[in-house]
C-alpha cells in the first residue's frame, strides 16, 4: 500500500472518515477493503477510531457491512474534483558572477528566495553569461533572453549597459543592488547612505574629529552612497571635522599605502569605516606588524558582516541586514512583478541592523 495522509488527532473519527474517502477518491483504498488491523496501522489511528469511521461510511452508503470471514467492499466514489495545475513562473537571477563566486551572504539570500517562491510555484535560476566584458552588449542580450526565456529578470551587479537595455525594452526586472546613475529601474538594496551616516553620527559622538572611509576601485552605486553618507555626518558637525576618502586598488598593497597616505595627513582620521570583510583582515594585520592595534590606535567600523568579526578580541561593531529580511522583501517586488503591475521606478530600501562591538575608542 502507498504512503497514506495521516489523520490529525482533532474530531479524529470526523477526520479519519475524510481521509478514507480521500483515498477511495483517489484510487490508494480500493476493493477488499484491508482488515482493520492493517488499515490501523496504516493510518496510525486506533482500531476503535478505525470501526467507527468505517461504521460511520457503511451507513452513509461507501463501504458494505462488516461478515465474518468477508472484507468490506467499496459501494460508490465520488470523484474529486480535479485541481487545476497552477503555471510554473520562471525568474531568471542574472548576475556577474558566476553561482561559486557569489559572496556567501547573497548566496543565503538566494537560497531563501527560492524557497519562498517555490511555494508559490516559481523558480529561480542564476546565469552568468559573457555579457559584461563589453561596453555594447544589445546583440548578445536580445540573444540571450531568446535562449533564456523567463517571466522577470533580478540584475545583480549588472553594468550600465545592461541595466539601460532592460530599461529600453521595458522588460519586467527589479536591480538587486543600486542601480546606475540615469537608470529608472525598479530597485532593492540594504540603505548604505544611512548605514554610514549612522557610523559617521557615532564615530562623531566618541570624540573622532576626522573619519575615514574605505572603499574598493570599483564603480558601485552602493559604495557611493555610502561615502556621501559619511560625509554628511561629517559636514554636519561642522568646522573642526574632516572626511577622507582611502581607496583599495585592486591589492592589499594599494590599500596599505591609501591608508599610509591618510594617516600622513594634515589631519589624520582616527576611525575608518570599513565596506569590505577583506579591510578588517588587511587593516589590522598590518596595524599588528608595526605594534598597533584596534581600537587603541584607530578605530574601526564594517558596513559588513562576517560571523568571524565576533572572534576578535576586540569584536568588531558592524552592519548587518538578514539575508532572510532581504530575500522577504525581494519575494514580495517580485510577486507585485509578476502580478502584471509594474513596480514603481525607484527605491526600496532594507535599513541595515547595528551590531555593537568594542573596536570604537573614545578619545
Amino acid at each position: 500500500m502507498r504512503s497514506m495522509k495521516l489523520p490529525e488527532k482533532e474530531s479524529l473519527v470526523r477526520q479519519t472518515i475524510d481521509v478514507l474517502k480521500e483515498m477511495m477518491r483517489n484510487g490508494e483504498l480500493v476493493s477488499p477493503i484491508p482488515g482493520e488491523r492493517t488499515l490501523a496501522s496504516h493510518l496510525q489511528v486506533g482500531r476503535d477510531t478505525l470501526r467507527s469511521a468505517l461504521n460511520e461510511l457503511t451507513r452513509m452508503g461507501w463501504i458494505s457491512e462488516s461478515a465474518q470471514g468477508k472484507r468490506r467492499e467499496i459501494l460508490k466514489i465520488t470523484k474529486a474534483a480535479p485541481k487545476k495545475k497552477q503555471k510554473t513562473k520562471r525568474i531568471l537571477f542574472l548576475s556577474p558572477q558566476r553561482l561559486e563566486e557569489i559572496p556567501r551572504l547573497m548566496l543565503i539570500e538566494l537560497n531563501s528566495l527560492r524557497t519562498l517562491l517555490a511555494k508559490r510555484s516559481i523558480v529561480v535560476d542564476v546565469i552568468s553569461p559573457s555579457i559584461f566584458d563589453t561596453a555594447h552588449p544589445e546583440k548578445r542580450l536580445e540573444q540571450l533572453v531568446i535562449d533564456y526565456p523567463a517571466d522577470a529578470w533580478i540584475l545583480y551587479r549588472c553594468t550600465e549597459p545592461v541595466q539601460r537595455w532592460f530599461q529600453e525594452k521595458k522588460i519586467p526586472c527589479i536591480v538587486r543592488g543600486y542601480p546606475h546613475p540615469n537608470i529608472s529601474l525598479p530597485y532593492l538594496d540594504e540603505d548604505w547612505k544611512a548605514a554610514a551616516f549612522h557610523a559617521g553620527t557615532r564615530l562623531l559622538s566618541h570624540g573622532h574629529k576626522s573619519v575615514g572611509i574605505v572603499v574598493p576601485d570599483a564603480q558601485l552605486a552602493g559604495l557611493k552612497a555610502a561615502e556621501q553618507g559619511l560625509f554628511e555626518a561629517v559636514d554636519k558637525a561642522g568646522e573642526g571635522h574632516y572626511f577622507h576618502q582611502v581607496q583599495e586598488k585592486k591589492d592589499i598593497p594599494s590599500l596599505v599605502k591609501s591608508v599610509q597616505e591618510a594617516l600622513s595627513s594634515a589631519h589624520p582620521p582616527t576611525a575608518l569605516v570599513l565596506t569590505r570583510p577583506r579591510h578588517v583582515l588587511s587593516l589590522s594585520s598590518w596595524l599588528a606588524t608595526f605594534g598597533y592595534s584596534i581600537p587603541e590606535h584607530l578605530s574601526i567600523v564594517a558596513l559588513c558582516h562576517e560571523p568571524w568579526f565576533e572572534d576578535f578580541y576586540y569584536p568588531i561593531t558592524h552592519y548587518t541586514t538578514p539575508p532572510e529580511n532581504m530575500s522577504k522583501s525581494l519575494a514580495k517586488q517580485i510577486r507585485h512583478l509578476l502580478s502584471g503591475t509594474p513596480l514603481p521606478s525607484g527605491q526600496s530600501y532594507v535599513i541595515p541592523e547595528h551590531v555593537a562591538g568594542e573596536s570604537i575608542k573614545s578619545i
